[in-house]
């Protein structure tokens, strides 16, 4: 039965990535905004962006504040909203 679950939480991640994708090109995204983008939908926190990603706390806000203006998006809440939007 776990493989079944695993095979919904790909598809799912998948998912995600094809969304994280097409806002990347709506909304004129850089490739490491993708990728801050895509954590974000995830729900990660900021210090889990900045472990994963290998960057600076004050790097990765620097990105979350681009996505937001990209986007026009003012909360985490909006934006995995709008992302929710693009599937």
């Amino acid at each position: 039965m776990g493989s079944v679950e695993d095979a919904g939480a790909e598809t799912e991640r998948d998912e995600l990535v094809d969304r994280c994708a097409q806002a990347t090109q709506r909304f004129g995204l850089s490739q490491r905004e993708e990728e801050v983008l895509r954590l974000l939908a995830q729900h990660k926190k900021i210090g889990s962006i900045e472990q994963e990603l290998f960057i600076s706390n004050n790097t990765a806000k620097t990105h979350i504040r681009h996505i937001y203006r990209k986007l026009d998006v003012h909360s985490r809440d909006e934006l995995v909203d709008l992302i929710d939007s693009l599937g």
